[in-house]
């Protein structure tokens, strides 16, 4: 099972993924989405692919058509880069690690959505 790991991590450390996808609105701050496995916490969801990324936004607007005035975007970024960023954001709410999804994790978070949002 993948756990989130702390944004700490250190710049120009190795990491299999360089550039991942995330899911960003229109004030610049990246989706954190809760995790039922993760309690407590709030993590940074990265995806390994634009298609998988897609399709967590789209499950996400389709279930919580509010967002909508978000302008979510699926973006392309640096991992180190992205990270930074989230850990030099002190306003609330503040998101406290991250997670990078590979399509099997992708089919098992909208899978978590949906049935959350009917309970």
């Amino acid at each position: 099972m993948i756990q989130p790991q702390s944004l700490d991590l250190i710049p120009g450390a190795r990491t299999e993924f360089s550039c991942v996808w995330a899911i960003q609105g229109k004030s610049g701050k990246y989706l954190a989405i809760p995790d039922h496995r993760f309690p407590g916490r709030r993590p940074i969801r990265f995806f390994t692919s634009e298609v998988g990324a897609t399709r967590v936004m789209n499950t996400i607007l389709e279930l919580k058509p509010a967002l909508e005035n978000q302008k979510l975007a699926v973006v392309e970024v640096g991992l180190h880069a992205a990270l930074s960023k989230v850990r030099a954001d002190k306003t609330p709410p503040v998101a406290d690690s991250f997670v990078v999804s590979n399509p099997d994790e992708v089919f098992e978070l909208v899978t978590y959505l949906r049935k959350r949002a009917t309970e």
